[in-house]
């Protein structure tokens, strides 16, 4: 997701382009964040040159920055979890990039009550993390479905 001011002309978009951040100011994660090499792809993919404007190593201080009007950050959907509180929006980015998470279990074996707790808690942070909550997460064009009968296929055929 790209963050930038409330009033910045993204700010209103259901979604932007990557080619649209050509030439913006961008505050990015510093060189050894994963976040930053998906990042890295996005422009490369878009076929445009990343230029940060500045550089840090944590998220809150790139959503700080923002706020401050010193430039947009793209930043993963979580991201929006410590933006709420912040006079910033955040906009979805076409194509989107992202990054699996994914729980693998053994075909056969129930998962221990604690695990599934984590799974759900998980789950409903996701979705309460995406600006407008679980029916925006769905609309994000990085939104993947589970692909829990896949993993156990992957998982047998490994057997």
């Amino acid at each position: 997701m790209v963050f930038c001011t409330s009033n910045h002309p993204l700010a209103q978009r259901q979604a932007a382009n990557w080619r649209e951040l050509e030439g913006l100011p961008l505050i990015t994660l510093t060189r050894d964040s994963g976040i930053r090499l998906l990042v890295e792809v996005g422009f490369e993919t878009a076929q445009i040159r990343l230029v940060p404007a500045y550089e840090v190593g944590q998220i809150t201080t790139a959503l700080a920055m923002v706020e401050a009007g010193l430039g947009i950050a793209v930043l993963p959907t979580y991201a929006w979890a410590g933006a709420k509180a912040m006079k910033i929006s955040a906009t979805a980015l076409t194509p989107g990039i992202a990054r699996d998470i994914a729980m693998i279990t053994r075909t056969g074996r129930s998962i221990a009550p604690a695990v599934s707790a984590f799974a759900r808690f998980l789950a409903k942070y996701t979705n309460e993390s995406v600006p407008g909550g679980a029916a925006a997460a769905a609309r994000l064009p990085s939104a993947r479905k589970p692909a829990r009968a896949s993993t156990r296929a992957k998982m047998k055929a490994r057997k």
